[in-house]
């Protein structure tokens, strides 16, 4: 969970201290400096800022939450995790900026790619749920909230499940 920023002052802050170690024979803090710079280049490549921008999109702070993913800057080399969330920032942005098509693909491909957190699942079929309310697509906005049933969700997610509940007379 480290910015691009904070892992490049990591970085450099692991390369003095290998070079102070190398000076002074310190071989122990020489490993450590170089196991915990291969780790914050590794979790650079394969993590990415995705769980900041979720962090910051599950309290509704989209510009935040855009601008951190924004600073990932290779999504396809993210693990397989890491990408699913990233196209599930990245849709739920889409849709707050009512861009309702390009918001679709990248919720369906989030949830093609493998969102395992069963109220993440629901948030995302909820929000196509609504998108397809907005055009009028009462058919296709069932087939969605129907594939909601059975999944656990948090109490907080509830009024929203009733209230389209309601919109589609279900």
């Amino acid at each position: 969970m480290f910015t691009p920023l904070s892992r490049i002052i990591l970085l450099l802050v692991c390369a003095a201290l290998s070079v102070v170690a190398a000076v002074f024979n310190i071989y122990s803090l020489l490993i450590i400096a170089c196991l915990a710079s291969a780790f914050l280049l590794w979790g650079y490549f394969r993590k990415g800022s995705v769980s900041l921008a979720l962090a910051r999109l599950r309290n509704e702070e989209y510009k935040e939450a855009e601008a951190i993913i924004e600073q990932t800057t290779r999504p396809e080399k993210l693990d397989k995790k890491q990408k699913a969330y990233y196209l599930f920032v990245k849709g739920f942005i889409a849709r707050e900026k009512d861009h309702y098509e390009e918001a679709r693909i990248l919720l369906e491909e989030s949830l093609n790619e493998g969102i395992r957190n069963q109220n993440d699942i629901a948030m995302a079929l909820l929000a196509l749920t609504d998108m397809e309310m907005v055009k009028n697509n009462k058919r296709q906005a069932v087939a969605y909230f129907t594939q909601m049933k059975g999944l656990k969700v948090k109490p907080s997610l509830m009024p929203d499940i009733r209230k389209m509940q309601e919109w589609l007379g279900m």
